[in-house]
């Protein structure tokens, strides 16, 4: 029985072949081919992520204080756009397993020679269910290409959600680092006796500005 099993199983390997989809639209612009993403260690790739300088209006202690608020306020714009590029990439994945997926259901072969699949078969020691594998070898003959327009529309609209989500995140982490770098400005203005304690002041934008979410991106190239 055992033997059996084997000798089902070397069948199917054999039958299955190396398959090669096709590129994505737009793949040559991926983030994952031209590896113009932030990366820790590669000075040149923070380069996108500024850091501003103190006002010229600024001195003495005011202006310590700015660039001690810049330091969070860099750190938190470095953050989103690493956020940000980790789903571009997220979404290329996916998108290349669903056209290797259309490349396998053409070349009738519903499982991927992969190492994986090769293990995973090592430790059958079942009988090999016949119905199901005449239902694995009967995909091709369901696939088509609204099937694949599907599956990437499947994609386009999770990620979509995730993205938003997103989003809305970066805002509500900018917002709540603006509020309270905010209240630490007026605090030092009236430690420094540069304000009257019972005035609430109305703090200059370029004083404490508020770190800027780019809500128009792209996930994948046009």
């Amino acid at each position: 029985m055992f033997l059996d099993i084997r000798k089902k199983i070397a069948k199917r390997h054999q039958q299955w072949l190396v398959v090669q989809p096709k590129a994505p639209q737009g793949f040559n612009d991926y983030l994952m081919v031209n590896c113009n993403y932030v990366l820790k260690g590669n000075v040149a790739s923070r380069l996108s992520v500024p850091m501003l300088t103190a006002p010229t209006s600024l001195d003495g202690p005011m202006k310590e204080l700015f660039n001690e608020q810049e330091k969070s306020r860099y750190k938190l714009r470095l953050q989103h756009v690493i956020e940000r590029e980790k789903l571009m990439l997220s979404i290329e994945q996916e998108i290349l397993r669903v056209h290797g997926r259309a490349a396998r259901a053409l070349a009738n072969q519903s499982t991927p020679l992969s190492v994986c699949s090769i293990l995973r078969d090592e430790e059958i020691y079942n009988t090999i269910d016949a119905d199901q594998e005449e239902k694995d070898r009967g995909v091709r003959s369901r696939y088509n290409g609204r099937q694949f327009l599907s599956w990437l529309q499947d994609v386009d609209d999770k990620f979509e959600k995730i993205k938003e989500s997103l989003l809305m995140r970066h805002h509500h982490e900018a917002e709540s680092l603006h509020a309270v770098q905010k209240l630490e400005w007026e605090w030092k203005l009236k430690e420094h006796k540069l304000l009257d304690h019972r005035t609430t002041p109305v703090i200059d934008h370029f004083h404490v500005p508020m770190v800027q979410v780019n809500d128009d991106f792209d996930l994948l190239p046009a």
